[in-house]
């Protein structure tokens, strides 16, 4: 299948090459040559075949295939799954199969910020398994997703859909930490606790996080909790909420041109001045001038490539 969302009412005919699926049946699965493949199990479990080899994926988790693969799904019990066939040149036009590939690309992804898809091109591992609130925040982010390309509501449809998605693979690359030894992974934090209390923020930042409610997530007391981040993290727990948010920011602005005020929402920031400042604060531009220079800087590298 060639994945692709067609714009209706707003932006008419434009085809954005994404599809999201709900209750899928996984009848389809023929994506070799043609796009990478997300699979959120929800329930139950699914039984796949690759090139020879036996993935089993039981819920909650993620399944992640690229263009090069042929799964054939061989077994399935309880399953309910939802899934997004994508080419990667939705998350930017840069973004080919062959780049994504190319020896180069990690020192450009990292460069300018761009996700590495790893999970997908790992031709080593298939099934991702997610935490209680990675999962509960997976399932969130699946209904905003296909809800959008459902709904396409204003100009902004694809941008949206595109921050959403991105929202998935910011967790799946943190979810890729558990299993390789990357910067920042969630394998580095040692104490059980910690991990709770950094997946729990990770999970919920979108929304009003407060310290107390980081403590009962760790089960931790406050005094603890404070004591784990800094020797651990070398922050306070409401620095990470704050360090996380701003990088999730930062995404949406270098890679869709939804409205300041919406990413300042989408990132769990009270309002538009809010985050302005605390953008300010951290990074030095005003979220105009650090989107303007990304999307600049990006154009000029591929541009001489």
């Amino acid at each position: 299948m060639i994945p692709q969302t067609v714009g209706r009412e707003y932006d008419a005919g434009r085809v954005a090459p994404i599809e999201c699926r709900r209750n899928d049946d996984l009848s389809d699965l023929e994506i070799k040559d043609r796009c990478f493949l997300m699979i959120l199990v929800k329930k139950g479990r699914a039984t796949f075949s690759v090139n020879g080899r036996r993935a089993e994926a039981a819920a909650p988790c993620i399944v992640c295939f690229d263009e090069t693969e042929d799964p054939v799904l061989v077994g399935k019990k309880g399953l309910k799954c939802d899934s997004v066939y994508f080419d990667p040149t939705f998350l930017n036009p840069n973004m080919t199969f062959g780049a994504v590939r190319d020896v180069g690309f990690a020192d450009i992804a990292e460069k300018h910020d761009m996700f590495l898809m790893k999970p997908f091109t790992d031709r080593e591992r298939f099934v991702y398994p997610l935490l209680g609130e990675q999962a509960e925040s997976m399932r969130i982010i699946f209904d905003n997703l296909s809800g959008e390309l459902a709904a396409q509501r204003d100009w902004y449809w694809s941008c949206r859909s595109r921050s959403f998605f991105m929202e998935a693979l910011l967790i799946l690359e943190r979810v890729n930490g558990l299993f390789d030894d990357v910067p920042g992974a969630l394998r580095t934090v040692v104490n059980g606790r910690l991990r709770r209390a950094v997946v729990f923020i990770e999970s919920r930042y979108r929304e009003d996080v407060t310290l107390s409610d980081i403590s009962s997530a760790a089960q931790l007391n406050v005094n603890s909790l404070n004591l784990l981040f800094r020797e651990e993290l070398g922050v306070t727990p409401m620095n990470y909420l704050l360090n996380y948010r701003i990088a999730a920011a930062k995404k949406k602005l270098e890679f869709t041109d939804l409205p300041v005020g919406e990413i300042a929402v989408l990132t769990g920031f009270k309002t538009a001045s809010h985050f302005c400042r605390k953008f300010g604060e951290t990074t030095g531009m005003t979220p105009k001038e650090f989107r303007k220079r990304a999307v600049e800087e990006r154009k000029r590298e591929f541009a001489g490539a």
